[in-house]
């Protein structure tokens, strides 16, 4: 009796046993499966995303978000200027912040998406506030407010880029290394205008 009971034992651990084997290599399967799927951004393979520039680190997302706050500010403000300046200088130098900052937060866009970072798409509340006193501004106190606030802008944001073009992702650090460029034009030529107003 008793070599019967330990014999039904043993063979009731040797399956469980077999079953364990077999629900791990399912589970191993299903991981293999999951990291697989992140080459995926919205049913689409993503180009490149199975190197290691898949995994953008922290300061590569926050950079990414930061920018394109930023982005977003600059064509808004822009849009105004185009409205409410009253000096043709700072009107075209709106319309150049229209395009260059449209051009750059399309790029900045398509790059989030390859590295699967979620961007807003809106100002915070603070910003907001902000662009809605400047709309109720004209004339030669909105030129002066709008240079001023784009001299200041730009150098924050050139010190933002500075540190993106440094990133360790590839990507990411070639598309900040471009846009510091135009950021530091954008710069020199508020600084100039701001010289130049009265």
């Amino acid at each position: 009796m008793k070599k019967i009971f330990l014999l039904s034992t043993a063979f009731a651990l040797a399956l469980s046993f077999q079953a364990c084997q077999t629900a791990d290599k399912k589970s191993a399967t299903t991981k293999d499966s999951v990291s697989g799927d992140t080459t995926m951004v919205n049913g689409n393979h993503v180009a490149g995303s199975e190197s290691t520039e898949s995994g953008v680190d922290e300061a590569g997302a926050t950079f990414l978000r930061k920018a394109a706050v930023g982005g977003i500010m600059e064509v808004e403000a822009a849009k105004i200027a185009a409205q409410n300046a009253k000096s043709a200088e700072v009107k075209d130098f709106a319309a150049k912040m229209l395009a260059d900052h449209e051009k750059a937060n399309a790029e900045l866009k398509t790059l989030a998406v390859n590295k699967k970072v979620i961007t807003p798409d809106a100002l915070p509340a603070d910003e907001q506030i902000h662009l809605d006193g400047m709309k109720k501004m004209t004339g030669a106190a909105f030129d002066k407010h709008y240079m001023d606030m784009m001299v200041t802008d730009h150098e924050k944001t050139a010190a933002l880029f500075k540190k993106g073009s440094e990133n360790r992702d590839q990507s990411i650090k070639e598309w900040a290394t471009n846009t510091l460029k135009v950021i530091e034009s954008h710069h020199e030529m508020a600084k100039k205008i701001v010289a130049g107003l009265k």
